[in-house]
């Protein structure tokens, strides 16, 4: 197959996949596995290219990937949402000694827009997402997912089922969950240290919270 078709089919699968995968998350994980199949068959596996006499199809998987990866907060939502009033006025429902600096004020801000704040309790550094908030599991995957976007926060060993139940219909899921046990809170004080340091360690943060 001459150079100008393997091109054209690559512009193709490429135009396709990159309308077509916006999840920030899906998209960097079909990112990564384009990265390392391409230079698998560039190293490992040359033969697998000349037997489907496509001479550049490690090159162009690599490509992809690379494309993707580069590309990858692309689709993500905007956020022009007014600004919660907590945020308008820092001393509004907040509890004493609660952090108000950038960074308590932007995670603030994105609880408000995953999960929503509440205009009249008091928010505490105690105060969880799960129990007190009302976040279900849901909402707690998109939020993490924000979180680990927007704060370059490694996720680490962060175990949703740990804090949230699975959905009753999901079977597969309720499998997963199976011997979590009672639900242990996520609070807004684990979140704030987690941005902090930049990683989610389970034990760390839910001793200091």
């Amino acid at each position: 197959m001459d150079l100008y078709l393997q091109s054209a089919i690559f512009l193709l699968i490429y135009m396709v996949v990159h309308y077509q995968i916006t999840d920030p998350t899906l998209r960097k994980r079909f990112a990564i596995t384009c990265l390392a199949t391409g230079l698998t068959l560039t190293f490992l596996l040359p033969y697998v290219a000349v037997i489907l006499r496509m001479s550049f199809l490690p090159v162009f998987i690599f490509l992809l990937g690379l494309l993707l990866f580069i590309t990858r907060n692309k689709f993500r939502r905007q956020r022009n949402h007014p600004p919660h009033p907590l945020l308008r006025a820092p001393t509004m429902n907040l509890a004493p000694n609660f952090p108000e600096d950038p960074v308590m004020r932007q995670l603030l801000q994105l609880l408000h827009e995953e999960i929503g704040l509440p205009k009249h309790k008091t928010l505490r550094l105690e105060t969880s997402l799960n129990f007190d908030l009302g976040c279900d599991r849901a909402e707690a995957k998109q939020f993490m997912e924000a979180l680990e976007q927007d704060f370059a926060v490694d996720l680490g060993d962060y175990d949703a089922y740990r804090y949230f139940q699975p959905p009753v219909f999901d079977v597969f899921l309720k499998r997963r969950a199976k011997g979590r046990g009672d639900k242990v809170p996520l609070t807004i004080g684990m979140l704030y240290l987690a941005i902090k340091t930049h990683s989610w360690d389970t034990q760390t943060l839910e001793n200091l919270s």
